[in-house]
């Protein structure tokens, strides 16, 4: 029941996180154009949000890599923003990057995504602009599943609680059945 539960869980992680960030309004491979709303003469599209890893062991890390382009035809300066949405369904916004960029110019943005805490992470790439007043473009929503480190092996420190639990019982029961 511990694995259907912790798939619920995820999958109420990854809903939460879609509508807590906004609609998702592109792919993996970036955003749509029809995603992408100007502001006047200004448009910044993100066109590329790729993630390394979706499944990481606590302690690892893994990078995520955005790429904005200003398609606009006047100058716009672009705020890179990265939501996310902790198993516990806490939100918090990280500003990666605000850069001003001239029509045509691109932007590549990286950053390490550190693991430390086990369960499923949700996260999105926004794009605004000056102000936070306009939001051009977003990523579609992407996930991480953070693992606990086990202490080796397949068996995890709730079996090895289990074994010491049943050995007590055969311990306590040897020493009751000797006193009879």
């Amino acid at each position: 029941m511990g694995a259907r539960s912790a798939v619920v869980r995820g999958a109420v992680v990854l809903f939460i996180a879609a509508l807590l960030v906004g609609p998702a309004v592109g792919g993996t491979a970036g955003a749509q154009a029809a995603s992408c709303q100007a502001n006047g003469g200004q448009q910044v599209c993100l066109t590329e949000a790729n993630l390394d890893g979706e499944t990481l062991t606590a302690g690892e890390s893994t990078e995520l890599s955005l790429t904005v382009e200003n398609t606009g035809e006047e100058r716009a300066t672009a705020i890179v923003v990265l939501n996310v949405v902790s198993p516990d369904n806490e939100t918090d916004s990280y500003e990666l990057r605000k850069r001003s960029l001239e029509p045509g110019e691109t932007l590549t943005v990286t950053q390490s995504v550190d693991a430390s805490t086990p369960g499923e992470h949700g996260l999105q790439a926004v794009v605004y602009g000056d102000g936070y007043e306009h939001r051009f473009d977003a990523s579609e929503p992407m996930s991480v599943t953070v693992e606990r480190q086990g202490l080796g092996g397949d068996i995890d420190t709730p079996e090895y609680a289990l074994a010491a639990l049943v050995g007590s019982i055969a311990v306590i029961a040897g020493i009751v059945y000797r006193r009879r």
